[in-house]
């Protein structure tokens, strides 16, 4: 099923699996749509998701703060804000819930 991730048409308990591949950092409410997706699974399913977040793109925010405060004497955010996957995953999906980052320096 290919849809938007702010309404999830599933049923509940009605899927093994959802997977999700850097689509939720695009999403104006995550923790709605993780709710969803924990809807949607039945009681042993899986949900397999990739998301950006954390620090991502922090020099690119911080390089364009500050051109955009130079040249207009202000800022408004170029760049989506990024969730805490770890403590977002935990609160929807609870003790199960395995959570890796990848950091680059």
């Amino acid at each position: 099923v290919l849809r938007d991730e702010e309404q999830i048409p599933l049923a509940p308990s009605s899927v093994d699996l959802v997977v999700s591949c850097l689509g939720l950092h695009w999403v104006n409410d995550v923790p709605g749509a993780l709710a969803q997706i924990r809807r949607a699974l039945k009681p042993d399913g899986l949900f397999l998701g990739a998301m950006l977040g954390g620090q991502t793109l922090q020099e690119l925010r911080i390089s364009c703060s500050l051109a955009q405060q130079e040249r207009e004497g202000g800022i408004s955010p170029f760049v989506s804000p990024m969730a805490q996957v770890g403590e977002l995953s935990s609160r929807c999906f609870g003790k199960f819930t395995i959570c890796d980052a990848i950091r680059h320096l």
